[in-house]
Parts: C-alpha cells; structure tokens; sequence
C-alpha cells in the first residue's frame, strides 16, 4: 500500500501551522511567491490589506467599495446638479468628480473576480476552493 503525502497539494504548508490558519504575515509571503513578477506597490499594499483579514471579509470589503463608490457617484450627481442653480464652474467641477467615481467603481466591478482571486490567495483558501472546515466539532 503506498503512503500518502499529507502535504500533497496546490498550496505548500507552513511548518507549524494547519493550512488556512498561518499568520498575516506568512500568508503574504506566500501570495507574493505564488504571484508571478514582480509586485507593485499598490499590489502590495492591497495584499497587506486582505491579509489582515479571511477571505470572506476581504469580499466583503469589495463589495461596501463598490456600493460606496457608486453612491458617492450619484450623490456627486445630485449635488453637481443642485450645484448649477449657484455656480455652472461648480456644477461642471462636482460632476467631472462625479464621473472619476464612477470610473473607479467600472473598475473596481470590473476586476472583482481578480480582487477575489487575490483575496482568496492571501487568506489562505484556494481559488475556487471552499477553505476552511467543513464541519464544526460538537459535545466538547
């Protein structure tokens, strides 16, 4: 009967922690090692960012910058066009704000399954993977 590599698999153990529960820091390096090229500042930084948080958190921090951005997009919008009835300079200013924001959340939308990827990978589950346990112990 042949034996089993435990460590068999996509994603290298840490010695000394079980997969998924190794700390911020660790889980970066290894992103960074996973990650082909160099990585930029703002990638860095993004990665420092999901690392201090799971996977689940990191998502969920996408999704309240995309429903901020948007809102802002149109409460910009709003203001620029209550804005012209004082000043047309500030109208115009307020809604070329308007639609930068907008920008950055077609951005930020458009690259959510990439954020996601990432975030997965520095918190420790696999793409496309579910992570974490499957089920919780009971009775102790």
């Amino acid at each position: 009967m042949a034996r089993r590599d435990r460590r068999s698999g996509p994603q290298p153990q840490v010695r000394g922690f079980r997969p998924g529960k190794e700390p911020a820091h660790l889980r970066k390096e290894q992103a960074k090692r996973q990650l082909a090229g160099d990585v930029s500042g703002a990638q860095e930084k993004l990665m420092d960012l999901f690392a201090e948080r799971g996977p689940d958190r990191s998502r969920a921090l996408i999704r309240r910058w995309q429903l901020g951005l948007l809102i802002g997009a149109i409460a910009l919008g709003v203001l620029g066009v209550a804005l012209y009835f004082w000043s047309v300079v500030a109208g115009v200013v307020v809604h070329i704000l308007a639609v930068g924001v907008l920008f950055l959340w077609w951005q930020i939308r458009r690259k959510q399954g990439d954020l996601e990827a990432v975030a997965d990978l520095v918190g420790g589950r696999q793409p496309g993977g579910r992570g974490g346990r499957k089920g919780k112990r009971r009775g102790r």
